[in-house]
């Protein structure tokens, strides 16, 4: 059974490891701004550590990121309820130890929102960021270039300016839903202002995988 002391203690002896990963971050971006003063180019730091944080940061997966603080998650198909609910929050709350946090997903039951989790959005690629790097990562449960996803984010979670915007592009109207979950409002958060869900009325400017951009 797992619990939130058990898992802040795994968390906390995992801190020089991370320790060692914002310096070697902070190096590597050193290395490029003095590249860049070297060819007389532009070195004002914030643009270097998005290009580092985007662009030459290492590869990893979140799911290999769970495995390194000594969470493994089992397949979805031996768990009852009961185990379910437990590993699946147990996921959630470590993945925002790690900065990753999800939105949008009160469309899900439990079981659908662990198997898409752990088979097809933690194993895609992401750049490796160690947490307190001042960097979180959003994962949008209904991100994807498609219609149907679209719909979804229409029918639960879109403001009555997104469906108006909506109408008036596409020529139809989506009447508003409740979700048929209540998970979103406890899912772990940054700390700070409220991240940005794209409510800018754009629901088509979410990345293709469903991440949103990192802020």
């Amino acid at each position: 059974m797992h619990d939130a002391t058990r898992r802040l203690r795994r968390l906390t002896h995992l801190e020089p490891m991370w320790e060692a990963q914002r310096a070697e971050r902070a190096a590597s971006i050193d290395r490029l701004i003095e590249e860049a003063s070297d060819r007389g180019d532009c070195t004002d730091r914030m643009y270097w550590t998005l290009l580092y944080d985007f662009e030459h940061a290492p590869l990893t997966t979140n799911l290999r990121q769970l495995a390194d603080t000594g969470f493994e998650p089992p397949t979805v198909d031996g768990l009852s309820e009961v185990e379910l609910g437990t590993w699946l929050w147990e996921m959630i709350e470590t993945l925002g130890e790690l900065g990753v946090f999800l939105v949008h997903t009160d469309h899900l039951g439990d079981r659908e929102l662990y198997r898409r989790l752990v088979e097809e959005v933690l194993v895609e690629p992401v750049r490796s960021l160690p947490p307190g790097a001042g960097v979180s990562e959003f994962v949008d449960l209904v991100g994807g270039d498609d219609d149907a996803q679209r719909l979804i984010y229409q029918r639960f979670y879109a403001s009555d300016p997104e469906r108006e915007s909506w109408r008036e592009r596409r020529g139809e109207s989506i009447a508003a839903c409740a979700p048929p979950y209540d998970r979103d409002r406890f899912l772990p958060r940054p700390d700070g202002p409220a991240i940005n869900d794209d409510s800018s009325g754009n629901d088509e400017a979410k990345m293709e995988d469903g991440r949103l951009p990192l802020k």
